[in-house]
């Protein structure tokens, strides 16, 4: 397949980026289709949750490789792009929470998609809305926004109804897409580096990554 590089961006922290970034990377994997993760995070999630899943199963099947990438090497950041950017695969980068990261631009004018989580109450849509519109003036990826860890219990609640209004007008189709939900369920309390998705943890996912997948397998 072509080349892509894939951001899971997002300026408010806690919205579950890096998980989203895993599970996208396994789901690709389902696909058939070859991906790798670039760990642009300064805590290194990704990085430091593979180390404890091959620690926990050291003779288990690794189903993609994932990079740390250090951010504060902007030489080496530069070199890192224009390596992945000649590889036959998605690369898939999880990118610091801070946006005044020196190296954020470089990521950033790489990338032909940016998945950004948020969560379905005020302030989290104002601070999406707001990275969206730094996004769009800066820089030229495709955004698709995904409403993330929505309790069943809570969405009856008039906050989360107005969030999710509110995400819709201010961020559907001026400034990207707005996927399904993916639902906050016990499947997803957690994520593995190295596990596939069993039946019930695909069909919570599918719905939500399957819009971006078909773009960007397009």
């Amino acid at each position: 397949m072509n080349n892509k590089i894939i951001l899971t961006p997002a300026l408010k922290g806690g919205v579950g980026k890096s998980c989203l970034c895993a599970n996208f990377a396994t789901f690709f994997v389902e696909q058939g289709q070859p991906v790798m993760v670039l760990d642009a995070d300064i805590q290194q999630s990704i990085s430091r949750h593979r180390k404890r899943d091959l620690a926990s199963h050291p003779s288990a099947l690794i189903p993609w490789q994932v990079l740390f990438l250090n951010t504060t090497d902007l030489e080496g950041v530069k070199a890192m792009i224009n390596r992945v950017k000649k590889l036959p695969c998605t690369v898939l980068i999880d990118c610091p929470g801070n946006i005044q990261d020196p190296a954020l631009r470089i990521i950033y004018e790489a990338a032909d998609v940016a998945i950004i989580p948020y969560e379905l109450n005020s302030d989290c849509v104002d601070a999406t809305v707001m990275f969206a519109e730094l996004f769009k003036k800066n820089f030229t990826a495709k955004m698709f926004f995904v409403p993330n860890k929505v309790s069943t219990i809570f969405e009856k609640r008039g906050e989360v109804r107005k969030a999710r209004e509110d995400s819709i007008e201010a961020l559907n189709r001026k400034f990207g897409e707005i996927t399904p939900d993916i639902r906050l369920t016990t499947h997803l309390n957690g994520y593995s580096t190295l596990e596939l998705f069993d039946s019930e943890k695909r069909k919570v996912l599918r719905d939500a990554f399957a819009p971006i997948f078909k773009y960007i397998t397009k």
